[in-house]
């Protein structure tokens, strides 16, 4: 994958999970340790039932990484 911010090559990765599940949450509904209740709604990035892991790219150049939604693991 091309970066979108300097177009160099990005490194195929992933992120993988601890003992819970991995979410996104906008920052304004952000509750600390409160964002493992499902109270918080947030993008679930792995299930927190399987030891899963999210493909993420990363350009070295820009230190950005990108997970495209379309390839959680949820």
């Amino acid at each position: 994958m091309k970066c979108p911010f300097c177009s160099k090559d990005m490194i195929e990765g992933s992120i993988t999970q601890d003992r819970y599940a991995l979410k996104w949450v906008a920052l304004d509904k952000d509750r600390g340790l409160l964002n493992f209740t499902p109270i918080v709604k947030g993008i679930k990035l792995t299930s927190a039932l399987q030891n899963q892991s999210v493909k993420v790219f990363y350009c070295e150049q820009c230190r950005k990484f990108i997970i495209d939604q379309d390839n959680l693991l949820v």
